[in-house]
C-alpha cells in the first residue's frame, strides 16, 4: 500500500513539473504565432497548454514546437523524466572554447543573481523558478557542447601526435632507401 502511495506522489510531482512547463511556455510565447507555425488553431494551442483542459499536446506537435527554437516544453518533459537535454549545434553555430567558457560564466552569474535576490525567501515565485531553471539548463547545454568540442579537438589531434612521436623516435622510412 505504501509503494502505491509513493508512486502516486511521484506521478503527481512529475505531472506538476510538466504543468509548470506548459504555464511557462504559455506565458513566454506568442501562442497565435506558434499555433500557425505548427499548423493548429490558436484556441487549440491555448487549450493544449492549459492543464485544466482535456486537450493534450501530441508528440509531433512537441517536436515541431522544439524545432522552432523554443525548448521550454521539451526541457519540462525531460525534467519530469529526471533528465536534462542539450541541443546540438548546427554547423554554423560552433563557438570557440573561450566563448563557451565565457557563456558558462554568464549563465552562472544569472543563476547567482536570482539566488541572491531570493536568498531569504522560503519559496521561489514561479517566474523566478523558471528564470533560474532556464539559466541552469542553458549552462548545462553550453557545458555539454564545450565537452563535445574538447573531445572533437583532442580526438582529431591525438592520432597525429602519436604518429609524429613514432616518426621522431623511430625515424621515418623513405621509399626507395630502405
Amino acid at each position: 500500500m505504501t509503494s502505491n502511495n509513493s508512486m502516486c506522489v511521484s506521478c503527481e510531482c512529475k505531472q506538476k513539473t510538466w504543468d509548470d512547463s506548459c504555464y511557462a511556455f504559455a506565458n513566454s510565447t506568442d501562442m497565435t504565432k506558434m499555433a500557425k507555425l505548427i499548423g493548429i488553431t490558436p484556441q487549440m494551442m491555448r487549450n493544449k497548454m492549459n492543464p485544466d483542459q482535456p486537450h493534450e499536446l501530441k508528440v509531433r506537435e512537441l517536436i515541431d514546437i522544439t524545432n522552432t527554437g523554443n525548448e521550454t516544453l521539451i526541457s519540462g518533459l525531460l525534467l519530469a523524466c529526471d533528465m536534462v537535454g542539450a541541443k546540438l549545434p548546427k554547423e554554423n553555430q560552433e563557438a570557440t572554447l573561450a566563448m563557451r567558457a565565457l557563456l558558462s560564466s554568464k549563465h552562472a552569474g544569472e543563476i547567482s543573481a536570482v539566488a541572491i535576490e531570493n536568498a531569504g525567501a522560503k519559496h521561489l515565485p514561479r517566474t523566478e523558478r523558471e528564470t533560474l531553471r532556464d539559466a541552469a539548463q542553458r549552462n548545462i547545454r553550453n557545458m555539454v557542447l564545450l565537452i563535445a568540442d574538447l573531445e572533437n579537438r583532442t580526438a582529431g589531434v591525438a592520432p597525429f601526435l602519436s604518429m609524429s612521436m613514432e616518426v621522431i623516435g623511430n625515424g621515418m622510412p623513405m621509399p626507395g632507401l630502405t
